[in-house]
This record gives structure tokens, C-alpha cells and sequence, in this order.
């Protein structure tokens, strides 16, 4: 079954994901140099794959296969039946790596993101942003942005077979998190290991880019578009006050205990 070959890389929106995917599959042999995204299953998504060919590109693809993920462990958002069961298989028997970040870094990151592509959010102050209500599946969650981000944590760390790195690690000690990373998943390095100077996706064709997305794929990538906006932690310091840190606690506070954050 393919499922042995299958190892799921989870994170929150703007947490690290892309450079975690890029720091194993450019470092290791054992792993494919395509990965694929669980979300696109759905049928609403911009580069939707079918059931049937999402799991006939997986059984045609070499080596340990890296599958992306931003839900929650439990996959109810999926709507179909048969993919709601598909993804639940696939998070139960592979092992994953969550990467995580600040959570008030994640949320300075999402706002600016966030301002590219929704007119609602350019009109938002950052504490407006921080204090609505995030969406799950088009659809207002009852969390705060901070909130969810919380759950988000809370639910992805109850998991079996389970390693979580954070953004710090690969940003200030990239080769040791990356041995880490081989050592949990068992796959075997490269006995150069290739340095990521940028965090993110980088440059491609859209035309390209489509195409592979259409086909449950995504090309080997290096620096990010020049447009793209490039955090750093602890940015938040430069957007928070003190009323916007004392809200984020309140709402954020014990996942970031539980993850190591200082206040």
C-alpha cells in the first residue's frame, strides 16, 4: 500500500511549510522530488485533481512521497465522503512533521499576505485583522485569527508519530534541524547538504506552475518572487502593542507554552 511510502508535512497558513518540503526533498535521494497537496481534492480548489488521479499520481511516484497539508488532523472539511476517508488514511498512517512558528509572527505574516489578494483586509488596521474572525472553509470558525491558530497547534500536536520543528530551527540552525528531520523520517541524507538562503516557493512560469498543480505536482523551486514579502522572527514587535499583546495572550497563550514561546 502506498501509504508506506507517504510522509505529511502540516502547518499552519505562513508557518514555514514550503521551506520544511524544500529542505528534505533538495537534501535527500530517498525522497521524491515532487510533492503533492492533500488539499487539492477539493473540488473548489484553484488546481483541483480528482480522487482517482491524485491516487494514481501517488502509486506512480518513486521514493518517499512528501504530501502538504493546512487542515486539521481530522479532515472534516473535506466534503466527499470518499475523500473525507481518502485523507483521514493518508494523516492516520504517515509520519509527520508539523512546522510551526510564533504565533504572532504567523499573524503579522497572514495580515500582509492577506492584503495582496482581499480588499477587505487592505481596509483593516492589523488590530482590526487580528481581532476577526477566521474562516474555515468560507465560513466564520467562532475563532479569533489567534484563536484558531491556537487549535490549529493544540489539535496537530495529539497526533501519533509526530515531530514538530519550528520555523526558528530552520532559520538560525538549518543543517542540524535538518538531520533531525532524515533521523525521524529514516531517509538518508546527502553527503553535501544545499543551503535555503529564502524561505518560500520561488520563481517558475504561472503556465507551468498551473499545469503541475493540475496534475497533483509541484517543480523543484529556489528564491522566492521578488514581490513576495520575506519575515523574519519576531517581526510582530514592529505591529503589536501592548493591547494587541495582551488579546493574543488571552486567546493564544497556552499554545504558545506548550511550544516554547516567551511572552
Amino acid at each position: 500500500m502506498f501509504f508506506a511510502n507517504t510522509i505529511v508535512i502540516a502547518s499552519h497558513r505562513r508557518s514555514g511549510m514550503q521551506w520544511t518540503i524544500d529542505a528534505l526533498r533538495n537534501n535527500s535521494r530517498d525522497i521524491n522530488d515532487s510533492y503533492m497537496s492533500l488539499e487539492q481534492m477539493e473540488a473548489n480548489h484553484d488546481a483541483a485533481v480528482p480522487l482517482s488521479k491524485f491516487r494514481r499520481q501517488l502509486l506512480n511516484m518513486d521514493g518517499r512521497v512528501l504530501i502538504s497539508v493546512r487542515d486539521l488532523p481530522a479532515a472534516d472539511s473535506w466534503k466527499g465522503m470518499d475523500e473525507r476517508l481518502f485523507a483521514r488514511a493518508v494523516l492516520q498512517h504517515s509520519p509527520t512533521i508539523y512546522v510551526h512558528r510564533d504565533g504572532r509572527d504567523v499573524m503579522v505574516s497572514l495580515y500582509y499576505y492577506m492584503q495582496s489578494f482581499s480588499e477587505t483586509v487592505r481596509n483593516q488596521s492589523f488590530a482590526q485583522f487580528l481581532r476577526s474572525e477566521s474562516a474555515l472553509d468560507g465560513e466564520d470558525s467562532a475563532y479569533s485569527r489567534p484563536g484558531y491558530w491556537a487549535y490549529h497547534v493544540h489539535s496537530w500536536l495529539q497526533k501519533d508519530r509526530l515531530l514538530a520543528v519550528s520555523y526558528s530551527e530552520l532559520e538560525t540552525n538549518y543543517e542540524a534541524t535538518v538531520r533531525k528531520l532524515a533521523a525521524f523520517l529514516q531517509v538518508n541524507l546527502n553527503d553535501c547538504l544545499r543551503p535555503l538562503t529564502t524561505p518560500g516557493p520561488q520563481n517558475s512560469g504561472p503556465i507551468l506552475d498551473n499545469v503541475l498543480g493540475r496534475l497533483g505536482l509541484r517543480l523543484r523551486r529556489g528564491a522566492l518572487p521578488d514581490q513576495a514579502r520575506l519575515g523574519k522572527s519576531g517581526d510582530w514587535r514592529k505591529l503589536f502593542d501592548k493591547r494587541d499583546r495582551d488579546f493574543f495572550a488571552r486567546e493564544a497563550g497556552e499554545a504558545m507554552r506548550r511550544l516554547g514561546y516567551a511572552r
